[in-house]
């Protein structure tokens, strides 16, 4: 829990590393689909968010292991996407990384524990791996459902806690999130699309 505990880095930072060089050097897998991989980020995200949300106390559960979790994770995976020229995907992990120094370094963003609540967007990340895999309509309505609530209407909560707390709209944290969410919506009107279809179109991107 202390603030300069070097194991919160390192630990994870190994561990993505060494499945990337796994999976896309070696060729063992293919990592960007390495589902399982991706879902042990997201489980760990989310676990270590609620436990820094629940007791708000650093000296309990420091905030600041949930962020580097994140950090070493969309690290390696800026390198993944910059290897397989995956532009979207390389704007997302660019700005998930740029948001989590953010949320490292700004006092404010520290303190309402920003990262942690952002740590539930990857909720409905969890679910697209099982709707992409089984293609089923049910499957993947339930994945829309999630990725509304936890990306198009969780993320102007967020956005409006911040405003709240004195942050100006031309912040550049305010912007780049801003600019996060027109991804997200982006994606969203592609999710739209394929419920019109009944959900049966395969889904190329998140």
């Amino acid at each position: 829990t202390s603030d300069d505990a070097w194991l919160p880095l390192v630990v994870p930072l190994l561990l993505w590393t060494s499945c990337w060089i796994y999976g896309r050097v070696l060729g063992k897998v293919d990592f960007s689909r390495w589902y399982t991989l991706h879902t042990v980020h997201h489980l760990g995200a989310i676990s270590q968010a609620s436990l820094s949300l629940w007791f708000g106390n650093n000296d309990i559960f420091n905030e600041r292991i949930t962020i580097l979790w994140s950090l070493s994770y969309f690290a390696i995976d800026i390198l993944d996407c910059i290897v397989t020229g995956h532009v979207l995907y390389l704007a997302h992990a660019v700005a998930c990384l740029v948001l989590g120094l953010g949320n490292y370094n700004i006092p404010l963003l520290r303190e309402l524990r920003m990262n942690s609540k952002a740590s539930f967007i990857e909720t409905s990340s969890i679910l697209l791996y099982p709707a992409k895999q089984y293609r089923k309509p049910w499957l993947f309505l339930l994945f829309a459902v999630t990725y509304t609530c936890c990306r198009i209407v969780w993320i102007p909560c967020m956005m409006k806690q911040l405003v709240d707390h004195g942050m100006e709209y031309t912040n550049i944290i305010f912007i780049l999130l801003s600019a996060f969410y027109v991804l997200q919506i982006h994606w969203w009107i592609k999710i739209l699309k394929i419920l019109a279809n009944g959900g049966e179109e395969k889904k190329k991107e998140e």
